[in-house]
């Protein structure tokens, strides 16, 4: 999927957006720190905005069918020696891990939902065994009872994509994800084996994989990836690492995502998963500064739901002109809804202005509580700029998809000794990543107009 990245790809839609501009502007709405003025305004409808729209951008379509329920998931469970530490057997004390209780509660969850429709348990050796809700479910609790010696992780993966990809339908696999190959000579092809196992049944350019990290106290013996390192027995003083991928169609695995996975503390990673484009609009009345209007036609009337022209009648050094857009993230995974990532990754892009990014902000519980528009935002862009604009120019807040932080920070090159880390985890996401063409992925991109006013 190819995004629109190249700052020149805005100029088409800037002609589209000179065609449609009338003359003048009213300055109906104006906002000013000392008051307001009235007017009749006449500018360019939200519809009609200029926009670098990216294909991740949703349709009336993606939105009716996000109602209806998946088709299938299938829950896969890896029961190796490596795992019995997450889930020991029952001693006389009732003691149990995190990874017990949270896995026990995620598969009653998966098992009642409405959201999909069939529902399928395995558990995985050196391949899948089909179970019960009530096996899986008694071996999360009492313990495995035959561990396999050895899961391959690309093997695993080639049989997911292989035997159970789907329409509508996801494959859960949760694992300690220890990549352990037979030949430590096939270490440094990590990334290519997974790029291979998630493609040797064929090319699935909408593929879509989310990566859940969680950490747990393991109560057994700890098998390194790297047997030259042996084994640590009595394992552990400190929490070992876990996860849930979440494999399918991109757009059901962001609907079992949001129905099943949000709801609970994790690290994420997205690969290939697309969202609709949150609603958003332009706040004047929120921590607004200088001599700048809606310029959206029918603005004066209120009856337009979101506004994205910026209507601007004075700027410089000494005046400059500051807005807010409200935006509604409540429909994003958490990864895309941390104020850090934002500050990060979140980038402001235009045509012949000195429009900057000043700050991204979450709700409050103030902006919360307000009777103001403010109230219907999760998150704040505070834009600054000391150039009115000759023209109708785009403006374009643009998310990119980057790797989080805490990849890196759970990885090691050598797991002999446990730790809050897994090997090679760098380069096992980095296997996801192939099916991403050009470039850094684009989230969403909200497009808006800067214009000159009276």
């Amino acid at each position: 999927m190819r995004y629109l990245t190249s700052f020149s790809r805005l100029w088409p839609a800037l002609g589209l957006s000179l065609a449609l501009l009338p003359g003048c502007y009213s300055r109906s709405d104006m906002k000013t720190e000392a008051g307001t003025a009235t007017g009749t305004p006449t500018a360019v409808p939200p519809a009609e905005v200029p926009a670098a729209v990216s294909p991740n951008t949703a349709t009336p379509t993606e939105a009716a069918n996000s109602t209806q329920p998946l088709q299938a998931v299938n829950v896969f469970l890896e029961v190796s020696g490596s795992m019995e530490g997450f889930m020991p057997k029952t001693g006389a004390s009732g003691e149990n891990t995190k990874f017990q209780q949270h896995v026990a509660q995620f598969l009653s969850e998966v098992n009642r939902t409405a959201t999909v429709r069939q529902k399928a348990f395995y558990r995985i050796k050196e391949k899948p065994y089909e179970d019960s809700y009530q096996g899986i479910s008694s071996t999360v609790r009492s313990g495995i009872q035959q561990p396999a010696k050895s899961t391959d992780i690309p093997s695993v993966l080639d049989t997911l994509m292989s035997n159970y990809y789907q329409p509508g339908t996801v494959s859960v696999l949760i694992s300690d994800f220890i990549y352990s190959p037979k030949n430590a000579g096939a270490i440094p092809y990590i990334k290519t084996d997974i790029t291979d196992a998630l493609s040797r049944s064929g090319s699935h350019p909408e593929l879509g994989v989310s990566v859940y990290g969680y950490t747990s106290d393991f109560r057994g013996t700890y098998y390194p990836a790297l047997k030259a390192a042996g084994k640590k027995t009595n394992c552990c003083d400190t929490e070992i690492p876990y996860y849930i991928w979440v494999l399918g169609p991109a757009d059901a695995v962001r609907r079992f995502d949001a129905a099943l996975l949000e709801q609970q503390p994790a690290k994420q990673a997205h690969f290939g998963v697309t969202y609709l484009r949150p609603h958003y609009s332009l706040l004047n009345k929120f921590q607004n500064k200088g001599s700048w209007y809606y310029g959206d036609a029918g603005a004066s009337k209120q009856t337009a739901d979101a506004y994205r022209v910026v209507a601007v009648s004075e700027a410089s050094a000494q005046q400059p002109v500051e807005f807010v857009v409200g935006i509604d993230l409540s429909r994003l995974p958490g990864q895309y809804r941390d104020v850090a990532y934002l500050k990060q990754n979140l980038k402001l892009q235009g045509v012949d202005t000195d429009a900057t990014l000043l700050d991204v902000m979450a709700a409050t519980d103030q902006t919360k509580a307000s009777s103001g528009p403010e109230s219907k935002f999760t998150h704040f862009a505070k834009v600054r700029l000391t150039r009115q604009p000759k023209a109708a120019r785009p403006l374009v807040l643009r998310l990119q998809d980057q790797r989080p932080a805490w990849v890196a920070q759970w990885t090691t090159k050598n797991d002999a000794t446990p730790a809050s880390k897994t090997f090679a985890l760098s380069s096992l996401l980095d296997g996801l990543a192939p099916s991403q063409e050009g470039g850094a992925r684009q989230i969403f991109e909200l497009p808006l107009t800067l214009q000159p006013g009276e």
